[in-house]
């Protein structure tokens, strides 16, 4: 988890309505800062944005529930995109034996490209792996007036810890899958050709060769040898090269909507099917 988040927000937002030719009503409004006048986007009719003071006063009731600490705010493209983050203050959670952090994250928008949503991400003591779950505790458009009243913030708590039983139990029982070099390389090819359909430079190459793909490797040789020859290993192995080896500059975002998560959540699935496959 980043260091350099803020620690409020200290703006907001005004609405305007979009006229032509200073009297022509077109139905839309613009969306606009009011620290610096900076235009955030223009909306249709119906849009309902959740203003900063309103995520700000639904962050200080999640605190208050006991249940969550605020970490701080961050802000992508200029305000678009406002992020809150807030940990879970239990001690007691561990995945495997190892003690892990868990975060919730609020993510609001004032440019129409994403709901108003809430979801999870993990960060793994023994070696500060982060990975961000694919969970959806809530999600809501812009359309209509949002109350995040008690009774709703009971509930997202609810399903949060309902859903997060469920992503901690699916890595129970990891540590005992054996994997062997064969299950890794078909995991390392998977994740290539994933990351290679959007890319004709990187089809070209071998996936052998590919410099970030051997990188790969020696991030998941690393954690076997630590964890030894399993699925959790592999897993974490995965999650050591997206923390530590892709070096985004834009790493706390990356890991929840970019590049790093697509490359857990596939890791997550394939290590998850290795253990229903030995289950069964």
């Amino acid at each position: 988890m980043r260091t350099d988040l803020q620690s409020t927000i200290k703006w907001d937002i005004r609405l305007e309505p979009v006229t032509i030719n200073s009297y022509l009503n077109t139905g839309k409004k613009a969306i606009i800062r009011n620290d610096n006048n900076q235009l955030l986007s223009i909306v249709g009719k119906h849009y309902e944005p959740i203003t900063n003071s309103q995520l700000l006063e639904f962050t200080d009731k999640l605190t208050k529930t006991g249940e969550f600490k605020l970490k701080g705010f961050d802000e992508l493209n200029n305000g678009k995109i406002i992020l809150a983050f807030l940990q879970n203050t239990n001690p007691n959670l561990t995945i495997n034996g190892c003690k892990n952090e868990e975060y919730l994250f609020i993510g609001n928008s004032f440019d129409g490209t994403k709901r108003f949503h809430i979801g999870t991400a993990s960060n793994l003591i023994r070696c500060a792996n982060q990975f961000s779950s694919s969970l959806k505790v809530f999600s809501k458009k812009h359309t209509t007036y949002t109350d995040l009243n008690e009774f709703e913030i009971n509930n997202i708590i609810k399903s949060y810890k309902t859903k997060k039983g469920i992503l901690y139990e699916s890595f129970n029982g990891m540590e005992s899958v054996r994997v062997d070099e064969s299950a890794v390389n078909q995991l390392i090819k998977e994740i290539y050709t994933m990351l290679s359909s959007d890319s004709k430079a990187i089809r070209k190459k071998d996936w052998h060769n590919s410099p970030s793909m051997l990188n790969l490797h020696q991030s998941i040789e690393r954690e076997m040898k630590d964890l030894g020859n399993n699925a959790f290993a592999l897993f974490n192995g995965v999650t050591w090269y997206t923390t530590h080896e892709m070096r985004k500059t834009d790493a706390l975002h990356s890991h929840i909507n970019g590049t790093a998560n697509i490359i857990n959540q596939k890791a997550y699935r394939f290590c998850n099917n290795l253990k229903k496959i030995g289950n069964s």
